[in-house]
């Protein structure tokens, strides 16, 4: 799937053809020979990522993107660095240092990182930018926009089928409009099984914060929700621990694979193929053919889904599964319209 992945994005892709950052014959010519990929002076092509606040080991998109920049280290044969700010205060100290170090490309996977990537981008018109789900313009700016809203909602369906109580729960981490999507999107997914199911819903106000996440849930829990979907990044650890601890409680994940971190108790996650994206973006620089513009990485080209349900297949059940595969289905032609608030 990720190989066919990244042959869609090449067609999928709306753009503008960008002359400086990313072209780069020699390292076009290493590429198609197989060897490392480097400068015109010799030297690996360097390409960083810089994580959002949950950080590394959030087991969810930066753990995600990070395995995809592993991969191009391997594969690719470029030079990678990772950088953790602590917060948004941070981000354009961060994002002009790696740019001044020699970095090709700097990919941002907060989603509060628009302004930033604007402003230095303009600073900086050699080395690419990428971010995940932001508003930011620039020559030498991509972003990659995944379809939350259409994930949301497969949550969403899924939730309504398997609650018990008729009450389901959405945990945020901050209500940003990413977040937001994501809501609506499983607000719309669960009324379109069972409108008279009742969703619950809470922002944590952080993306780093198990413990704040554990304490949202199980209020969720007492007040009834017994499958509930997060989107909270690490904060989401609060849910598993929650759902581990408590008899007929189910959890969604998001981002990457979290089914393993409570076999049998994570219905499915909701996946962002971030280490395909990350592989992609850096290719096309290491090619020298890196575009700007807005890549869309929707179910259309497989740029998300959900997982295969491993621990959980049995206990969805047969028609379950075949009544996702058709809402699936009709997102993809259409006769299911979604909501994106980022069209609004």
């Amino acid at each position: 799937m990720k190989k066919i992945l990244c042959l869609v994005l090449t067609l999928v892709l709306a753009f503008t053809l960008f002359a400086g950052c990313g072209s780069n014959d020699a390292a076009t010519d290493d590429a198609a020979n197989g060897d490392n990929a480097e400068s015109a002076e010799g030297e690996k092509i360097k390409v960083a990522l810089i994580a959002s606040s949950s950080g590394l080991g959030d087991r969810s998109f930066n753990d995600g993107a990070w395995a995809g920049f592993q991969k191009a280290e391997q594969e690719l044969g470029v030079e990678i660095q990772v950088v953790e700010p602590e917060g948004v205060a941070d981000y354009q100290s961060a994002a002009s240092t790696l740019a001044n170090a020699g970095y090709k490309l700097i990919f941002a996977t907060g989603n509060d990182w628009g302004d930033t990537i604007t402003t230095v981008a303009a600073q900086y018109p050699d080395v690419c930018f990428v971010g995940l789900n932001v508003t930011a313009t620039g020559d030498n700016v991509a972003v990659a926009q995944t379809a939350d809203h259409q994930l949301g909602f497969l949550a969403g369906a899924l939730a309504a089928m398997m609650t018990e109580s008729n009450t389901v729960g959405y945990i945020g981490g901050a209500e940003v409009p990413s977040q937001v999507r994501f809501q609506v999107g499983y607000q719309e997914g669960v009324a379109y099984i069972n409108p008279e199911t009742s969703v619950l819903s809470t922002f944590v106000g952080a993306f780093n914060d198990p413990a704040t996440g554990k304490e949202f849930a199980l209020e969720l829990i007492n007040q009834g929700a017994d499958v509930i979907f997060h989107t909270a990044g690490q904060s989401g650890g609060g849910l598993f621990e929650a759902v581990e601890e408590t008899e007929g409680v189910y959890a969604i994940g998001v981002d990457s694979n979290q089914d393993g971190i409570v076999e049998g108790k994570v219905l499915t996650s909701t996946l962002k193929n971030l280490d395909a994206i990350a592989y992609d973006m850096i290719e096309r620089v290491v090619n020298g053919n890196f575009t700007s513009g807005t890549v869309v990485y929707d179910l259309t080209n497989g740029g998300v889904g959900l997982t295969e349900m491993e621990f959980t297949k049995d206990l969805i059940g047969e028609e379950n599964l075949a009544k996702l595969e058709e809402i699936k289905a009709g997102i993809i032609d259409g006769t299911i319209e979604v909501t994106d608030t980022y069209a609004q």
